[in-house]
């Protein structure tokens, strides 16, 4: 992901160090097919609107992070780590429904400690 949106913004296809696990071959015939290729990925993940690239280590690369959209309508009742039933009824009824974020923390899930900048994100530490 990151390779892909630096190749689409400008880096060179050839610059791009070899990386365990990853099996891409970002260098093509011409450097256009290079740049074609990497705008597909970037399409095919969704990142055409994303001001700085994906990067390299991040939690949701350790396993320690997941990014889940959240949405309900009317109330949601749901279980605490405790085992007890939180009934929500405020807003909004989204990932950033402070109310759901203390439920989430019960089971040591935490809410993106950055705001709206990244609404979707969930981690063990909140980065």
């Amino acid at each position: 992901m990151h390779w892909s949106w630096k190749i689409a913004h400008g880096t060179a296809p050839s610059s791009v160090p070899p990386m365990d696990g990853v099996n891409i071959e970002w260098v093509h015939p011409t450097l256009d097919a290079s740049v074609s290729a990497a705008r597909d990925m970037v399409n095919a993940y969704g990142m055409q609107n994303l001001q700085i690239p994906a990067a390299l280590i991040s939690r949701h690369t350790q396993r320690k992070a997941i990014d889940m959209t959240i949405g309900w309508s009317g109330t949601l009742a749901i279980r605490n780590a405790a085992g007890e039933i939180v009934t929500i009824t405020s807003t909004p009824r989204t990932g950033m429904n402070a109310i759901l974020k203390q439920v989430g923390q019960s089971y040591g899930v935490i809410k993106f400690v950055g705001g709206a900048s990244d609404k979707p994100h969930w981690s063990t530490d909140g980065h």
